[in-house]
């Protein structure tokens, strides 16, 4: 059997030919005779040993042919027999192979054996595989159908471990030294690859992410590489493997290292960049499908080869480095660069590196600088981050981090977030690791280089010392002379002095300068000629010139020597100085360039401060994230201009955000902590010194929005245990002025901050009392108010005093003093007033007496009148104050009987509830009570006062949500008529709150009522100065909150001087206190509600940009009926303003996320701004629909506004109605039920089609339709132009030739042909009964479609069943929108009024 040779086929069916001298498959075994025929295989086995195979090799290669038609046990005994087989080969070939010359026959012999048993091994795995996979094929087709299906993989015999055993059983065989067995010894291509191949089919399935397995693999490959010159195969096949499989990359990555360093293939990884490169550059040539999967593929692979092995990868980046101008692929272009990134951080770093090295970095370094303008965001986001990584590990020289901080900067405006959000982390990572400074003040820096610019001009001077003036005067007046001496004597021959030969170059200078002294300029002309000898260049050049500019040149000569001063030290001593002048004059030079550097370094980084500051309100919250990241460092490194970046940081605590606005504040307060509480000193003492410093110096700082929002940090830093005792300690001090160095300023601050602190911890302003009246309440004014507000902090203690506390003894006196005696009132006056009401016990009675006492004080500065003794007046001042103090008071007193009182009524009235409750029942349990019955009890009394409200004003809305919820509990024993005596007590209780507030306040005889003719005449009064009317009319304002008749009676005089002041701040007052009054009192408001719409065409901007806030607000909350007048708010949208136009456009957008709101009121809007007497210019009355009309959304709406307004083609009798309703038909979005309601009621404005400006209207609306829609759609607007076409043809045909535009009777004619019964003069605009009535209507949406405005809303509900059934023309009333379907919730006003008029 030796005498034949085996060739390895290409195909299993060359086995199956025969041919001379070649093996060759006698018989193929069939699957029935397989396991007896295997049987004997292992008998002869057992007997020949190795050689078995010779005989039986078609038994196993039966098994290969059936493939996977066979029983999973016979190919796995086939495939054991075979294993067996190899393991046994390696023994016996070991003494065979270490034979130095091998007898041919066995050497054949042995050679077929190899062959075929590796022939037989190789395709019994692939035959496994194949298979395995079509096992899971079917699993995955039919599914498990049974637990006996869980345990396939281990009866199919092929797990990873068998696996894993063939390829170490591989590893064994190929160690041993079988290219001895050929002739010559070199192991032919077909066996290699066969035996290569079960290594490549693992990479490709997922067991390649075992280690062990992995590393075999590559062990198998390497000893390929090495023995069997297998590189180059492998190089493509790996690569054509990372192409196509994802996950083998990090395997294939970990094989090529574990080759480089085991089997000292230093190049393999270079090679594999370049056969990258090269199947790239094919695969975009064959086949673009896959370009993006390979390109990602083979990225990911070098990127993460060149952090295994950046020192090989270093130069092998230059082979892929073209990709770079490819606009392919982006995911290459960031694997190269990232490649260049892992190079630079770990190779080219450092100062020590060669030219080679360092023109390469370079090379890098503008790669990685040009594409941060690449045309990929992602590249671009790339880039940044990869500048931020090389800057943090020092890996960018000081000369380019200028440029690359510049152009980062830049990406700042990007267009996409990501780079945005990278550009954003560059800066404070270059400020971080800046090699300049850690304060990067520009200031500062600005002024130490201007002091070492000075230092450095004073030294070059000094080494460069310039021409004596006096001594080139000189050489003026002798300059003519000497040129002419040279001229003339200049061709003389004459012999050099000997004595010149001996001379030194300081003395051949001095020489020559005595001899120009001398005037012997001839004498001085031959020396420089004998000095010139020692500058052979010098001469060389003299001898080009010709002889007039050889004078020249000597002339020059001279001049140049004798005009520079003479050197008095000797020359050994002048070099010594020059040296250490050029010394320092180079020191000197590189600070400059340093703080050069750094100037323009701190001066971009405050560039960049304006754009990152916008960023913080960025609706995206990477960008807000990372702004406030930003802003954090630059204020550890003292950038002055981010003081504003840090100041608007707090604005984000008010942020409306629902879901980003807690990691905004969260963010927000985190840098703050960071920013001022943390703190390097050792002692707690040093640490809170430093803390207070930075603290009052920020709110010093702050704006009044600034300060509310510290308010709200502070509170969470209290809460959280970040302000310690030995911080309030010093504010206490630094308030005090204890501390040296403390200004006004910074013990205001302190106090403010104590302030703050105190709203969240009241023990702080409880346990300084003393302080505050000693020292608080008797300093400056800002001290007094300061003082004042942190005493309210008292209130959420709920401790009263009794009026006669030396605290409001001391408060009193202090009012009554700055009353008196200081220049600014208003703002401590509110502050005590308040903490009056807050903490004492009778604060109507401390009032009574303060008022008393003010008077007094008016009536002893009272101002006799110069011509009439008897008669005098109060100082206005004085009276201004007063007049404040008196609404102050007023409104206290509501606030302190509709909450405190009403609230301490309650708690009585449920006292006694109680003891009633509990006699009842001790009568009913007798001894029986138990420990968890008096708990419940407990928790029965607790949630009774939780449900309870307490203010007297919302007791309606609190008895109504009690009578909706009520029902049995088991946590509760009170019976129903119980319950409703307690709700009637808390109604009596708030009757008797409102009775005192309409009668013993501001009624007649009370402290404040005798006020009330004084408080009118000085609002009125027309020689009364601005400020105290604009005070009394808010005084009046605040009586006509506390009473609901003193408010009916005054509205009049309110308007009133409204309408007619000239005084801009008490209109806005006025009408701001107008918003309030509607809040309490909204029925006695709701008739004059339309005088402050007319405000919204006032002349004053002020005043209008006042009535758009305060109608905004009523508006969208429903406290006033959004009628036909709500056009004059749309007319705001188009306000000269830029301000109240946006408010405006703001407001109508708020307004159409309520539902049907704005729906609702869409066609008295369209109407009223279409009206000729109202004249509004039809450029400005587009611009306001095409915003109000785009914030319709919803289809259901839009249709059956295409209804209404087709309808009220009808009723228009001018040509610029027409144009307007065919203009605001043309902005709608139109679908199919639209089109067909468009269609439907062509009737209605078919006559108006003959104006070119409707038709036009009509042509954009099909036109704009008709784009990018549904054949359906397209088809319906087809329809509508042909029905339009016929109109047209109808009217040509009837001959009409009158003008439709002019005369009633024409208006008459068409009226007849439309079936309608209108008049000429119909309705211009619609008459307010009319529209008042139409309001007041039982249907709660006064835009029903046509059919069913007067149909009542039970009739409604049954219609639209009925529509929805016989799908008519009536299916844009369908309910299947919720928000649509709820539009007869939104005006109930008969549900509303009895809620206000409980207020």
């Amino acid at each position: 059997m030796s005498n034949f040779e085996f060739l390895i086929p290409l195909n299993k069916d060359e086995l199956l030919e025969s041919h001379a001298g070649q093996y060759h498959v006698e018989d193929v075994v069939q699957p029935r005779m397989l396991l007896s025929k295997l049987q004997d295989a292992a008998r002869g086995y057992n007997a020949d040993g190795i050689d078995y195979i010779l005989d039986h090799f078609d038994t196993y290669f039966s098994i290969i042919v059936h493939g996977t038609k066979l029983e999973w046990n016979v190919i796995n005994k086939g495939f054991d027999h075979v294993l067996r087989t190899v393991k046994n080969l390696c023994t016996h070939l070991e003494p065979i192979l270490q034979e130095k010359t091998i007898d041919s026959d066995i050497r054949v012999k042995n050679l077929n054996i190899v062959k075929m048993v590796m022939y037989l091994f190789s395709h019994i795995m692939k035959t496994k595989d194949a298979k395995l996979a079509a096992d899971n094929s079917t699993k995955l087709t039919l599914g498990k159908k049974n637990k006996k299906a869980a345990d396939d993989d281990e009866f199919c015999g092929w797990t990873e471990s068998d696996k894993q055993s063939a390829l170490v059983t591989l590893h064994l065989l190929l160690q041993q030294p079988l290219p001895h067995l050929w002739d010559p010894p070199l192991a032919e291509d077909n066996f290699v690859s066969m035996v290569a191949e079960p290594c490549y089919k693992a990479l490709e399935e997922q067991i390649i992410k075992n280690k062990s397995v992995r590393e075999t693999v590559f062990q198998i490959l390497g000893v390929l590489i090495k023995k069997y010159n297998h590189g180059t195969s492998c190089l493509i096949k790996l690569v054509q493997v990372l192409q196509m499989v994802e996950h083998s990359v990090s395997p294939i990555c970990a094989g090529v290292v574990q080759l480089t360093k085991d089997f000292g293939l230093g190049t393999f990884g270079p090679q594999m960049v370049r056969e990258i490169a090269e199947a790239l550059a094919s695969t975009e040539a064959d086949n673009c499908g896959t370009e993006q999967g390979a390109a990602k593929n083979c990225g990911s692979f070098l990127l993460e080869l060149t952090k295994e092995l950046p020192k090989e990868m270093a130069n092998a980046i230059a082979t892929i480095q073209p990709y770079l101008e490819s606009d392919e692929s982006y995911t290459i272009r960031i694997s190269v660069l990232g490649m260049m990134c892992e190079v630079l951080s770990v190779e080219l770093k450092g100062e020590g590196l060669s030219d080679a090295q360092r023109i390469q970095r370079d090379d890098f370094l503008d790669d990685l600088y040009d594409h941060m303008h690449d045309h990929s965001a992602y590249v671009r986001h790339k880039v940044l981050q990869f500048w931020s990584r090389l800057q943090r590990e020092n890996c960018v020289p000081v000369t380019r981090q200028r440029s690359v901080l510049e152009r980062a900067a830049g990406r700042l405006s990007d267009r996409a977030a990501l780079v945005r959000k990278a550009a954003i982390q560059d800066e404070p990572v270059f400020l971080e690791c800046n090699p300049f400074s850690a304060q990067l003040k520009l200031q500062l820096l600005e002024e130490q280089l201007e002091s070492e610019k000075k230092i450095l001009e004073e030294l070059q001077k000094r080494l460069n010392p310039g021409p004596d003036p006096e001594l080139e005067k000189k050489w003026e007046k002798i300059e003519s002379d000497v040129t002419k001496t040279i001229k003339e004597k200049m061709d003389l021959l004459t012999q050099d002095e000997p004595e010149l030969s001996q001379s030194t170059l300081e003395n051949l200078y001095e020489a020559i300068r005595k001899s120009v002294k001398a005037k012997d300029y001839f004498k001085a002309y031959l020396i420089v000629k004998h000095t010139e000898r020692l500058y052979p260049d010098a001469k060389l050049m003299r001898c080009d010139m010709e002889k007039s500019d050889q004078i020249n040149y000597f002339v020059a000569l001279l001049r140049n020597i004798f005009v520079i001063p003479e050197r008095r030290q000797s020359v050994t001593q002048q070099y010594e100085n020059e040296q250490a002048l050029y010394k320092r004059l180079e020191e000197k030079e590189s600070i400059v360039a340093f703080l050069e550097e750094s100037v323009y370094f701190s001066r971009t980084i405050s560039d960049a401060v304006p754009l990152i500051n916008s960023l913080l309100m960025s609706k995206q919250a990477g960008d807000v994230s990372e702004a406030i990241d930003f802003f954090t460092t630059a204020h550890h490194f003292n950038i002055e201009s981010a003081k504003v970046g840090v100041t608007n940081m707090l604005l984000l605590v008010w942020s409306p955000d629902q879901v980003s606005s807690v990691d905004k504040r969260e963010a927000v307060e985190r840098a703050y902590r960071e920013m001022y509480l943390e703190c390097e000193a050792k002692s707690e003492r040093a640490q809170a010194f430093n803390v207070a410093n930075r603290l009052t110096k920020l709110v010093s700082q702050l704006d009044r929005g600034g300060a509310l929002a510290m308010h709200h940090i502070v509170e969470k830093w209290v809460a959280k245990g970040d302000v310690t005792p030995a911080l309030i300690q010093v504010f206490w001090e630094m308030f005090l002025k204890k501390i040296n160095g403390t200004t006004d300023m910074d013990s205001y601050a302190a106090l403010s901050l104590l302030v703050m602190i105190a709203k969240a911890k009241p023990s702080v302003a409880l346990a300084n009392l003393e302080v505050i009246q000693t020292y608080g309440l008797t300093a400056d004014y800002n001290s007094r108010a300061l003082s004042a507000e942190l005493l309210l902090s008292l209130a959420k203690k709920e401790q009263r005093y009794p009026a006669d506390h030396a605290l409001l003894n001391s408060l009193i006196e202090s009012l009554i003093e700055v009353f008196s005696k200081f220049n600014k009132f208003n703002s401590f006056a509110a502050n005590s007033i308040d903490l009056i009401y807050a903490i004492c016990d009778t604060p109507d009675k401390v009032c009574t007496k303060l008022l008393a006492e003010m008077y007094r004080r008016m009536e002893d500065a009272v101002v006799k009148d110069k011509e009439n003794e008897d008669e005098g007046s109060f100082p206005t001042e004085l009276l201004a104050r007063f007049v404040f103090v008196l609404g102050q008071v007023a409104l206290q007193q509501l606030i302190y009987l509709d909450i405190s009182v009403y609230s301490e009524l309650r708690r009585r009235n449920q006292v006694r509830e109680e003891r009633k409750v509990e006699e009842k029942r001790k009568k009913k349990l007798g001894v029986f009570a138990t420990p968890a019955r008096r708990r419940v009890d407990d928790l029965r009394r607790q949630t009774i006062m939780n449900a309870s409200n307490a203010s007297a004003s919302s007791r309606g809305q609190r008895s109504a949500s009690v009578a909706s919820n009520k029902g049995p509990s088991a946590n509760t024993t009170l019976t129903e008529e119980e319950g409703v005596e307690g709700a009637v007590a808390d109604d009596a209780d708030a009757e008797y709150v409102r009775g005192v507030c309409e009668r013993d306040i501001v009624g007649d005889g009370t402290t404040l009522g005798r006020y009330i003719p004084l408080i009118k005449t000085l609002m009125t009064h027309a020689k009364a100065s601005h400020t105290l009317q604009t005070g009394a009319a808010l005084t009046f304002t605040r009586y006509m909150l506390v009473s609901s008749s003193f408010c009916e009676e005054g509205l009049q005089l309110m308007v009133t001087v409204l309408k007619r002041s000239k005084n801009v701040s008490l209109r806005k007052n006025l009408i701001i206190a107008f918003a309030d009054l509607t809040l309490r009192f909204p029925n006695l408001t709701q008739p004059w509600t339309h005088h402050i719409y007319h405000i919204l065409s006032d002349e004053e901007l002020e005043i209008r940009q006042c009535a758009v806030k305060m109608l905004s607000f009523l508006v969208l909350h429903e406290m006033v009926r959004v009628k036909g007048q709500i056009a004059d708010m749309a007319l705001c949208c188009a306000d000269k303003d830029p301000k109240i136009a946006s408010m405006t456009k703001l407001f109508f957008k708020q307004l159409s996320q309520k539902g049907n709101a704005l729906y609702n009121v869409m066609p008295d809007i369209i109407s009223r701004l279409s009206d000729p007497d109202l004249n509004v210019p039809e450029e400005q009355y587009r611009i306001i629909m095409k915003y109000i009309t785009s914030l319709i959304q919803k289809d259901r709406q839009m249709e059956a506004l295409v209804e209404k307004l087709c309808q009220r083609f009808k009723f228009s009798t001018e040509e610029r109605q027409w144009r307007d309703l065919a203009y605001c038909l043309s902005l709608f979005t139109y679908n199919e039920r639209s089109l067909r309601k468009l269609i439907e009621n062509l009737d209605n404005y078919k006559d108006k089609l003959h104006c070119k400006a409707v038709m036009e209207c009509f042509t954009i609306l099909m036109n704009n339709t008709s784009k990018m829609a549904k054949n359906e759609i397209k088809a319906l607007v087809t329809e509508l132009g042909d029905k339009i076409e016929e109109c047209f043809a109808v009217r040509d045909n009837n001959g009409d030739e009158d003008d439709p535009r002019s005369g009633s009777d024409s208006r008459e004619t068409r009226d007849k042909d439309t079936g309608t019964d209108v008049q000429p003069k119909a309705t211009p605009r619609r008459k307010p009964a009319r529209r008042n009535k139409r309001k007041s209507s039982s249907s709660p949406d006064e835009n029903e479609p046509p059919n069913q405005d007067t149909t009542t809303q039970s009739v409604r509900k049954s219609r639209r069943k009925v529509a929805q059934k016989t799908k008519t023309t009536n299916e844009s009333e369908d309910s299947d929108d919720d928000d649509f379907q709820k539009k007869e919730v939104f005006k109930k006003p008969a549900s509303r009024k009895v809620t206000r008029r409980r207020i």
